[in-house]
């Protein structure tokens, strides 16, 4: 991506895990605004009132499952670059042919997570 990126949009019901994911982003230059979202409601509202270029995506969440999201930029033609970051790895591929750009394993990828959030900024 180019140095316009500066908004994150972090969708993790965890507490834990989105306080650690935020946290991590907050120590990459470039980001200007990081956003924590716990649910798919609360994600949508969210990016409709505001531009996030990055999006990270939990699947499991409390109100339905992340693919719907993913489903929902297609649908409405909306263009992010969407990171995946679950335990569900059974949902990889359909997650990638929804749009997403990546795919990282909750239980080992947290590094690999974050260095691509910076690559990306």
């Amino acid at each position: 991506m180019n140095s316009k990126l500066n908004n994150l949009l972090v969708i993790e019901d965890n507490p834990y895990i989105g306080e650690e994911i935020v946290n991590a982003a907050k120590k990459v230059s470039g980001i200007k605004t990081i956003r924590l979202t716990k649910t798919l409601q609360e994600a949508i509202s969210s990016l409709e009132e505001n531009e996030y270029e990055l999006v990270t995506l939990d699947l499991n969440l409390p109100d339905g499952n992340g693919i719907e999201l993913l489903k929902w930029f297609t649908e409405n033609k909306i263009k992010k670059k969407v990171f995946v970051f679950s335990t569900s790895t059974n949902l990889k591929e359909i997650c990638l042919k929804y749009g997403a750009f990546a795919f990282f394993d909750k239980s080992k990828g947290f590094k690999d997570l974050i260095d691509n959030i910076k690559k990306a900024y």
